[in-house]
């Protein structure tokens, strides 16, 4: 009985540490990134394949299933046209869609939405192009309940549905 004590209480603080070791920042229902996921520039690939901010995101969504509807937001801004600039802004977030799917995350917990240069965080100048363009994830959904205030898709002007494909 008292190994089968041990035993339970090694499992839950080996839980606890692995926790720990992801802890999550989320503010008014967006994920907050300790770093931003880099892209190639005009281009809607990810420079590192490897970047350890997309297996930090996949972790946060294994370990809240939850969450039922995630957010993923592409925001593009460069000299290109507005249109360019949404085309490009959804080829990144559903390029990021598909890679939290090829770890482990079922697509129908996904919408990926382009914004192009349209929701900008500083002034649209640039010196802050790196800090307007960006991706954005958003808790959406929970218990296929749409989180208060918020439109699952985040009245986007484009919408790519990663089950669709």
């Amino acid at each position: 009985m008292k190994k089968l004590k041990l035993f339970i209480l090694l499992i839950a603080l080996t839980s606890m540490s692995a926790l720990a070791k992801n802890s999550y920042t989320v503010q008014n229902n967006a994920l907050i990134l300790p770093e931003n996921i880099q892209f190639a520039i005009h281009a809607y690939d990810v420079k590192n394949d490897k970047d350890p901010m997309l297996d930090f995101v996949a972790q946060y969504l294994k370990d809240r299933p939850f969450i039922t509807k995630f957010r993923i937001e592409g925001h593009v801004y460069t000299e290109r046209t507005q249109d360019e600039n949404i085309k490009l802004s959804l080829q990144r977030a559903a390029m990021i869609s598909y890679y939290l799917t090829t770890k482990g995350v079922d697509c129908s917990r996904l919408v990926a939405v382009a914004f192009g240069d349209s929701k900008p965080v500083a002034p649209v100048d640039e010196c802050n192009t790196n800090i307007n363009t960006r991706i954005d994830f958003f808790n959406a959904e929970v218990n296929h309940k749409a989180v208060f205030g918020n439109a699952v898709d985040g009245f986007a002007p484009k919408v790519y549905e990663p089950c669709e494909n």
